[in-house]
């Protein structure tokens, strides 16, 4: 469920993320890019690519969810929950436009 994911989240990833926004090298940007994928990929919620009929599948139970990459808004994740037996998919947005 959800509060386990967060229970279970380190500061870390965060702090990551924090830095790779302050790089101005391309280079070294897309290095921070590359690590923050790979801590995402990490991650027991996020699924990767996906349409919304295979994340609807993956869900059984209240509390259920995941993060995946949107196919129809590339670029985009999409946060697939079930909460009283109802399948709802959010886009993500970062509020910085990045």
């Amino acid at each position: 469920p959800f509060e386990d994911a967060l229970r279970n989240q380190t500061m870390e990833p965060l702090l990551n993320k924090a830095m790779s926004v302050e790089n101005t090298s391309p280079i070294l940007s897309r290095a921070a890019d590359w690590r923050m994928m790979e801590e995402l990929k990490a991650e027991p919620w996020y699924q990767g690519e996906m349409s919304r009929k295979e994340a609807e599948q993956l869900l059984k139970k209240d509390g259920d969810f995941l993060v995946r990459k949107s196919t129809t808004n590339p670029g985009s994740y999409v946060l697939t929950g079930i909460h009283n037996g109802q399948v709802k998919h959010l886009l993500l947005v970062d509020p910085e436009g990045n």
